[in-house]
Order: C-alpha cells, then structure tokens, then sequence
C-alpha cells in the first residue's frame, strides 16, 4: 500500500468519511509520530508513495516542517495538506507558506466533498510522479543520445588509429557494446577461400556475463542462420526475445549456445557491415541489452555494460529490447567499422604486394652475382636482430632508443635496398675474382706463349745458320753451345714470367710491392724481341694489364673501384625517387650513408661522428662488413670464421671506424647465432 489518507482525531466531528470505503484511512492522534512510522519503510527506496493529511490549522506549520524534511531525505514522497479552520476570527492565509496545502476550509467537509478532496489530490501527485519521471527519462534519453554521439565520434578516432585487425574487431566491439548496454556481440567478416568461395566467418566475441574463449570458425554463407541472414541479405534484425520468433520470422534461433554454457539469449540486434561501395563485408550481433534496466537518478551508464547476468531472474529482469534508435546507430558504428577493415586490408594488401615487390627486386639483382646471392637479405635480418636487442636493452647506452614495429620495418626496407644500386653496374665486376678478367688473363697467356714461340723461332733461326758454317768451320761449335745455352735460358725465363704474372693476378697481399715486380717482369720482356706480322715490337704487357697486375689489395683498380662505391649514389638515387609514407622517410638517407665510417674513411660522402650518420646507417654498415665477411666463398676471397670476423669488427671499432656499442650488442646477444 502507498496511499494514505490522514486525518487529525479533533477534526473527526468536522469531516464526514462515511462514504470513503478504502482501508488506507487513518485516523491518529500523534501525527509527527505516526507520520513517521508511515514513511520509514519507504526510506531508501525507489517505489513511489503519497499521503492526503487533514489537519488543524494551529498544527499547519509543525506538521509541514516535519514532512518537508522527510521529502528531502526519501525519493518520490508526495503529500498534500488539507486544512480546516473554523475559526473565523484566525488569518489562515498569514501562516499559508506551502505549496503543499491544496485546500483551506473553514466549513466542515461533507462526504462527497471528503471523496472529492481525496481522489483529486491524490491524481494530482500521481500525475506529478509520472511528469518527474518522463522528465527524469527524457533527460537521461537525451543524456544517454549525446553520450552516443560523442561516442561515436571517439570511435571513429580510434577506428582511424588502429592499423592491427584483431585489436581492430575488439574495439568495434567493444565500444558497440558499450554504446547499447549489450552483454555481449560477435563480429562475422565475409572470406574468400582457395576454391573462390564465400563464406561466413566467426572473428571476434564478447560477453560480459561468461568467461569463456571463443575460437574462430566458418559456416556456409546462406540464410539459415541469423548473422547469415543479414549478411545475405543486408536487413538489420531487431527481435525482443528470440526465444518467442514465429514460423512468419525470416530466421529461426538456434540455442545450443545458451544450453552448453547456461545461458539466456533474448534480445538481440543484428546489423550488415557496409563498405564505401554499398558491399557487405560483415555482420554485427549484439545480445541481450541491459541499458536502462535498473534506471534511476543515480544511473550510471557504464553501469549496464558491467551489469553481469547469473540467474534466471536476471535476464527475465534485466535484459530488454534494444531501442529502435540503435539500429540506425549501430548500422553506423558498423558502416564506419566495414570502411575502416576494408582500408585496413586493402593497406594490408599494398604492403604485402609492395614488401613482395622489393623482395623480388633484390632477388633480381642478387641474381646477376650467385657468388652474393642472399646477401641483402642477410643483412636486413642482422639489422632487425640488431633492432630487436636494443628493444630490450637497459643499458645507458641504448636507454633512449626503442625501435617501434614501423621503424623496424623502414630498417629492414633500407637493409634490403642498400645494394639496389648495383643493377646499373657491370656484373662482371662484381664477379671479378682475380685481378684480370678471365678473358683478359687468357689473353695475356696467349701473347706471352706467343713471345715463347717468337723467341723460340728467332733462336731456331740463328742455330740454323750457325749449324751450316759448322759443316765447313769448325769454329763455330762453340758460338752454337752458346747460343743454345742462351736460348733455353731466354725461354725458361719466359716460362718463370708467366708463372709470376698468375701468381700476380691472385688478389693477395705480397710481401714485396706489386708494381715493382711487374716492372721487372717488364724490364725481362723488354729484353726479348717479338715482332707481329708487321715486323713492329708487339706490346706483351698493355697499360690496362700493368694497372690491374698492379694491385697492391683486392681484385679492383681504382677505376672499378670508384664504379662499385658509386653504387650507393645510385641507390639513393632510386630510393629517393620511390614516394614512401611518411613512416618510412629515413629511407633515402640511411641508405645513401650505409658505407660511411665514424673516422670519415667511408664513402661517398667521407661523413664523421655519430651526429652524422644516422643510428640505422651504422647498423648497416656493420651488418654488410660481417655478411661479406663470413658468406659462403666468394670468388675473391674465403668464408672467414665467426670469431675472426667478430675480431675484425672489434678492431675497426677500437679506430672508430664503426660504432663500438653496436659491434658490443651483437658479441653480448651472440646476435650472429640468428643469422
């Protein structure tokens, strides 16, 4: 009961209630006090009561004082006054200051005026309850609306940071959930398969009430089920309670889920998710809302969104449908989230083809040199690693350096690309093992067999002569020996030349400088006399042959030296050329300073110092030394061990050539045992 008719003892003979049949009358002499046992039970709660008192005037201000205070302290408690004063002579209206007196009698108050009084003024706190609670839900609505909109404009933010799908769905989800009091959602993408067809998959769910995984599965994509129904057909469902769907409904509900883990499935709210192009891409399902369930002045609208489901009671109470309003909200929560994981893929997609694109371009040139094959990719690989343990490290060193994934990803990038430059030089340098060509040292061979052959003859030629006067003079035996003697001499020391100059042609260091042996070689020659047909001296040894012979390091001359260093112009000519993204600007530059030195003896550009050459720039510099140190044999040179390669490194790190820190990272993470 929560309407109460009270009336003062002293007005009984004053008020005739012989009509009123209700049992809620009351008639007391302790006001206050029963006034007080009347509305305790009320304390604390949210339930609605009302009291029509009749009273004395001389009591008007006690008894009002009274229940205004309990109005303060107790939601929805209404009373209305009715007061009599049959005195004449007393001004009522000088002690009238409550709105609460809805009638003042100096008469006495017959049976139907007493029904009149009573009903009326209790129809008039009802309807000011129900205004205060249309108002209350009209302004919690209104409230509830504009905490959706900002919440969807902080999703569309969110959306737009988000490049990774799986946190990608949990945030689409979650925040759809929050949005509408849902207890829980799931989120089916449409795939493709190999076979080129559709199909329905599961991604993603939530549920607040249950602490169960989910794990990813597919279903056929048709219309028997109630996410495929959507997705097919691109209809928003809406329905209060599946459980109640009839044979007219599009769908039917399956409840293994609700059997197998005791649970309750009744409200739901399914939307398509559409891309720019008006095509399908996916589903939302939202289940069992719980926003608006307990309302009340202290509602907190996270409060639905937490609120968990156990008992049978709890969903029959709390759970409600989902307003008609999400529906068109929620189809833009999942427009927006299709528009998002379609640009998520496609750029998915643009990065696989254009990470594919280097790969195969490396590749390509790598292929032009099987003896370097591999190496680029070898040398991104170091520099990841290289990355990936400054991540972890504490050191003071490297404490204010943490590569994030993108950043990885511009070294590893700048890593594969460094030698991208060498597509426009001549392979055959890079296959130069010795420090002639083969074709070149061939020919060489061949000329000195030839000046063999020409002093072999010239000899030939003279022992002829001689060995026709020695028929008739005897004499000249001697001269003969002699010129034999010359002769085999001559020709041994031809043969001793050719030795010497393939022992030269090896690109090793030699005790003795190669220039000077090649001048002697030259001097030797020079003693010989070979003709060409023409009768001219032949050149044995031309100027290109003494350039290369003379090597002192290495199978290059200077010329193709400068032609292999030039290499990273040309690379950072290319690279500069490609229009990269924003995260990958550094590009250009790391590779441009990927073979400069810290002492300044790199190239091409003799850079000094750290502050010059960026940290990524050092990391390749260390990685291309080790990787042509320690790769499988090269035509120029052997596999040299692991310990003597990282003894090298630590040697040209102790002349600040390279970056000491660096080459202390890979030795303390054995770094080249992930190689």
């Amino acid at each position: 009961m929560n309407h109460y008719v009270i009336i003062d003892q002293d007005l009984t003979a004053s008020i005739d209630t012989s009509l009123y049949k209700k049992d809620n009358l009351f008639i007391i002499t302790t006001i206050i006090e029963k006034l007080n046992e009347f509305v305790s039970p009320y304390s604390g709660k949210n339930q609605p009561f009302y009291i029509v008192l009749f009273i004395q005037h001389e009591k008007l201000q006690e008894i009002d004082r009274f229940l205004k205070l309990k109005g303060k302290e107790i939601k929805n408690f209404y009373y209305k006054l009715i007061v009599l004063c049959l005195d004449q002579k007393k001004d009522f209206f000088r002690y009238n200051k409550t709105r609460r007196v809805s009638s003042y009698r100096n008469t006495v108050i017959s049976a139907r005026e007493f029904l009149f009084v009573v009903e009326n003024s209790f129809f008039v706190m009802e309807e000011y309850h129900l205004a205060l609670l249309h108002e209350f839900h009209d302004r919690q609505e209104l409230i509830d609306i504009e905490r959706d909109q900002q919440e969807l404009i902080e999703i569309g933010k969110a959306l737009s940071n988000e490049k990774n799908l799986g946190k990608l769905l949990e945030l689409i989800l979650e925040n759809s959930r929050k949005i509408t009091g849902a207890d829980a959602g799931s989120i089916f993408l449409i795939e493709t398969d190999d076979d080129n067809n559709q199909k329905l998959v599961f991604k993603h769910a939530q549920t607040c009430s249950l602490d169960i995984s989910y794990k990813e599965f597919s279903m056929p994509l048709n219309k028997n089920s109630i996410a495929g129904y959507v997705a097919v057909t691109g209809e928003r469902l809406n329905f209060p309670d599946v459980y109640n769907l009839s044979e007219d409904d599009p769908v039917s509900f399956n409840s293994s889920f609700d059997q197998e883990n005791n649970y309750r499935t009744k409200s739901i709210l399914v939307v398509p998710m559409k891309n720019h192009i008006d095509q399908i891409i996916g589903v939302i399902q939202l289940i069992n809302c719980k926003e608006g369930a307990e309302a009340d002045e202290e509602y907190n609208f996270d409060k639905a969104y937490a609120m968990k489901l156990h008992f049978p009671e709890d969903f029959e109470n709390k759970v409600i449908p989902f307003k008609s309003r999400y529906e068109t909200l929620l189809e833009a929560i999942a427009n927006q989230a299709a528009i998002t994981i379609d640009n998520n893929r496609m750029i998915k997609q643009i990065e696989q083809q254009f990470e594919e694109f280097v790969k195969a371009s490396v590749t390509a040139i790598e292929s032009r040199d099987p003896a370097t094959s591999g190496h680029s990719f070898r040398v991104a690989k170091m520099c990841v690693e290289m990355a990936l343990a400054i991540n972890k490290e504490k050191s003071e060193v490297f404490k204010n350096y943490n590569f994030t994934p993108v950043q990885i990803k511009e070294l590893e990038y700048a890593a594969l690309l460094h030698d991208f430059g060498k597509v426009y030089i001549d392979c055959g340098i890079f296959q130069k093992a010795k420090k002639l060509f083969p074709k070149d040292i061939r020919f060489l061979m061949l000329k000195l067999d030839y000046l063999y052959r020409c002093t072999e003859i010239q000899y030939l030629e003279k022992e002829k002569d001689l060995r026709i006067v020695s028929i008739t003079d005897k004499s000249v035996e001697n001269i003969l020996t002699a010129l034999i003697k010359e002769k085999e001499e001559k020709l041994e020391k031809i043969k001793a030349i050719k030795a010497k100059i393939i022992q030269l042609n090896e690109p090793q260091v030699f005790e003795e400088d190669p220039e000077k042996i090649l001048q002697s070689i030259l001097k030797e020659i020079d003693e010989c006399m070979c003709l060409d047909l023409e009768k001219h001296k032949m050149i044995i040894i031309d100027d290109q042959e003494q350039t290369n012979l003379s090597i002192k390091k290495g199978s290059l001359n200077l010329h193709e030296r400068e032609e292999i260093e030039s290499h990273v112009i040309r690379s950072y000519s290319f690279v500069s050329k490609i229009p990269w993204p924003p995260e990958f600007k550094n590009i250009p530059e790391i590779t441009q300073k990927h073979h400069e030195k810290l002492d300044g003896t790199g190239y091409p550009n003799k850079l000094k110092g750290k502050e010059n050459i960026p940290l990524q720039a050092r990391m390749i510099v260390i990685a291309d030394i080790y990787d042509a140190l320690t790769a499988s044999d090269r035509p120029y040179k052997r596999a040299v061990p692991i310990e003597k390669t990282m003894a090298i490194l630590e040697m040209e790190a102790e002349q600040n050539k390279l970056d000491k820190d660096l080459v202390d990272l890979i030795k303390k993470h054995k770094l080249y045992e992930k190689i």
